[in-house]
C-alpha cells in the first residue's frame, strides 16, 4: 500500500481532463504492476517458508517412540573354504609379501642407489627376504607417488600392495573400524605423528582399520590430514570426517546386506547409520555421543543410576530403522543400531563391591552384541604389539614398512588358524613359531651354501617305522623341501631323527639333523625320503 501511495504521488498533475484521463490510466498499470509483483512476493514466500518446513522436518530426521525396534536382525554366519592342506607359514606370508613385492622394492632400492651414489648397488631378490627375515627374528627376540600430494609416496606403494592382498581375503561378516598407531615419537614425520593418550602407544602414525571379529584386517586407511581421503573426494560434511571414514572403509565389503560393521562414539551419528542402511544394505552398531541423538530424548543418566545396575532407557524409529538405547552398569552408556535394540534381553554377572560377589545384571541385546564384535581391532593391534618388528630409523615412513610386515604376518598366521580349524586339527602353531619359521624360510629357503653335489640319485627306500611326533625341532618346509645344497657330513654317532630305530653318522649341513642310510637287506635311505615331499 505505500508503495502505491509513493506510486501516486510521484505522477504529476495536469489541469485539462484528457491529461488527467491519461495520467489516471498510467496510475491505475502502474498500481496493477505493483500488484502483480506484491502477489509474486507473497507467493515466492510462501514457497520458501514451505521448503524452511521441510528442511525443518528432514533436520529432525527421526521420530522416536518408545514401543518395540521392528527391524532385529543379525549377520549372516561366515563360511570359508576348507583348504586341500595345510600350508607352511611362509605360504600364508606370501599371500601379503610376495615375490612382486620385494622385486619391486630391490628396482626400487637400486635406483635410489643410483639417484644419490650414482652406481646401483645391485641388491637382489634374496638379499632383501634375507634382511625382512632377519628383522622378524629381531621382532621376536625384542620381546621385552607425489610428495606434495602424497605424503606418504616413498611407502604408498607397499602399503596399497598389502592392502589389496589384504581385501583378496574370504572375509567374515561382522566387522569392526577403529584406529590402529604406529609407534613413532620422532619429529620429522611432522603432522602425521598424531596423540592419542587411549592407546598404548600415545604418540604415533594414525591408521583407521576394518578387522573382523577374529583379528584378521581386511582393510586400512592412513590418516594424513586433509589429503586422507584423496584430493578428488574430501569428507562428507553431512555426516562428518570421522563418519567418512566409515563410508571410505565400508566400500571395500564385498556382501554388505550379510554384514554388520561395529565401531565407537568418534565414529557414529545417526545420519551415518541410516547412509550406510540406505545406501550399502550395510547394518551397524556403535556408542554414541548425547550431543548426536537429533532430538531423541533419553531418561537422565541420574535417575538411571538412582534405578540400579542395568537399568536401560529407549527408543525406535521404525521408519528411519535406528534404535537408541542407554543403558547402566558403573555409568551410563548410549547406543544406536540399525540391526539391534532391547530385545532378546539378557543377564550377564557383574561384580559387586559392597556385596563382594558376582550378581546377575540385566544387559539389553544391543550391548552384548557391541561387546562380543567391537574387538578386532584392538585384537590386531595387540598381536603387532606382541613381537614388534624394531624400526628405529631416520627415515620415519619405515615403521608403517614394518607395520604393513607385521600385519602380513598376523594376518598369515591367523588363515593358518583358520584352515587349521577347517580341517579339524586340533594343535596349531603359536604365533612366535609361525613368525620364526617365515623368517627362516625367508633367510634359508632356496639358497646355496656351497658347490652343488653331483653324485647320482639313490633309489628311495623307505623305513618301516618313521617318528610320529619328533621332539627335536626339524626345520620348516621351506627350507626342507627346497632341493638345494643338502650336504651331508660325518659326525659322531647318534639317533636317525627320521625313523625310530636308526643309528648313523650322516648329518644334513643345512637341515642339522642326523639322517640314515642303510644297505643289505633291508635298506633304506632316510636322507633322501626326509628332503622329497
Amino acid at each position: 500500500m505505500r508503495e502505491r501511495m509513493r506510486v501516486i504521488e510521484e505522477i504529476p498533475a495536469s489541469s485539462s481532463d484528457s491529461d488527467s484521463d491519461s495520467v489516471s490510466g498510467e496510475d491505475e498499470e502502474v498500481i496493477f504492476r505493483q500488484q502483480e509483483i506484491a502477489a509474486a512476493s507473497e507467493d515466492s514466500s510462501t514457497e520458501e517458508e514451505e521448503e524452511t518446513d521441510q528442511k525443518s522436518k528432514k533436520a529432525k530426521g527421526f521420530s522416536w517412540r518408545k514401543k518395540r525396534f521392528e527391524h532385529q536382525s543379525t549377520a549372516t554366519a561366515s563360511e570359508f573354504r576348507t583348504p586341500d592342506e595345510l600350508y607352511p607359514p611362509r605360504s600364508y606370508f606370501a599371500r601379503f609379501f610376495d615375490d612382486y613385492l620385494f622385486q619391486h622394492i630391490a628396482e626400487q632400492t637400486n635406483l635410489y642407489s643410483c639417484q644419490q651414489i650414482g652406481a646401483s648397488i645391485n641388491t637382489t631378490l634374496e638379499e632383501l627376504k634375507s634382511f625382512v627375515g632377519i628383522k622378524l627374528i629381531m621382532g621376536v627376540d625384542n620381546e621385552t607417488s607425489n610428495p606434495a600430494q602424497d605424503r606418504l609416496c616413498k611407502v604408498t606403494p607397499v602399503m596399497e600392495h598389502v592392502r589389496k592382498k589384504c581385501l583378496e581375503i574370504d572375509s567374515e561378516n561382522q566387522f569392526s573400524i577403529d584406529e590402529m598407531m604406529v609407534p613413532y615419537k620422532g619429529t620429522k614425520a611432522g603432522s602425521l605423528r598424531q596423540y592419542l593418550p587411549s592407546k598404548p602407544h600415545h604418540w604415533g602414525i594414525k591408521i583407521f582399520v576394518r578387522a573382523g571379529v577374529s583379528g584378521i584386517v581386511y582393510d586400512f586407511l592412513t590418516y594424513t590430514g586433509k589429503s586422507t581421503f584423496g584430493i578428488a573426494q574430501g569428507p562428507v560434511k553431512e555426516i562428518g570426517v570421522g563418519a567418512n571414514v566409515v563410508v571410505q572403509l565400508c566400500k571395500t565389503i564385498r556382501n554388505p546386506s550379510e554384514c554388520v560393521v561395529y565401531f565407537d562414539n568418534f565414529f557414529t551419528s545417526l545420519p551415518l547409520i541410516v547412509h550406510l542402511k540406505e545406501s550399502f544394505g550395510l547394518r551397524s552398531l556403535g556408542t554414541i555421543r548425547k550431543n548426536r541423538l537429533k532430538g531423541c530424548i533419553l531418561e537422565d543418566d541420574r535417575a538411571l543410576l538412582r534405578q540400579g545396575r542395568g537399568s536401560y532407557d529407549y527408543r525406535v524409529d521404525n521408519e528411519a530403522e535406528v534404535a537408541v538405547v542407554k543403558w547402566v552398569d558403573n555409568k551410563a552408556v548410549t547406543l544406536a543400531s540399525s540391526c539391534a535394540a532391547v530385545s532378546p534381553l539378557k543377564e550377564v554377572r557383574q561384580f559387586y563391591r559392597e556385596k563382594r560377589r558376582r550378581v546377575g545384571v540385566p544387559c539389553p541385546n544391543i550391548v552384548s552384541q557391541y561387546n562380543v564384535h567391537m574387538g578386532g581391532v584392538d585384537l590386531a593391534d595387540m598381536m603387532v604389539a606382541l613381537y614388534r618388528t624394531p624400526a628405529k630409523s631416520h627415515r620415519w615412513y619405515m615403521c608403517l614398512f614394518w607395520q604393513m610386515a607385521d600385519i602380513a604376518i598376523n594376518n598369515g598366521w591367523l588363515l593358518y588358524r583358520r584352515d587349521a580349524k577347517s580341517l579339524g586339527m586340533q594343535k596349531h602353531k603359536k604365533l612366535k613359531t609361525f613368525r620364526l619359521e617365515v623368517a627362516d624360510a625367508l633367510i634359508n629357503g632356496g639358497k646355496k651354501k656351497g658347490r652343488p653335489s653331483k653324485g647320482r640319485e639313490e633309489d628311495m627306500h623307505s623305513p618301516t617305522r618313521c617318528i610320529q611326533r619328533p621332539t627335536t625341532p626339524r626345520p620348516v618346509a621351506d627350507v626342507r623341501y627346497d632341493q638345494v645344497d643338502h650336504f651331508p657330513v660325518f659326525i659322531e654317532k647318534g639317533r636317525c631323527r627320521f625313523c625310530s630305530d636308526g643309528q648313523t653318522t650322516i648329518y644334513c649341513q643345512k637341515c642339522g639333523v642326523r639322517l640314515c642310510i642303510v644297505t643289505g637287506k633291508s635298506p633304506r635311505n632316510c636322507f633322501q625320503i626326509f628332503h622329497k615331499k
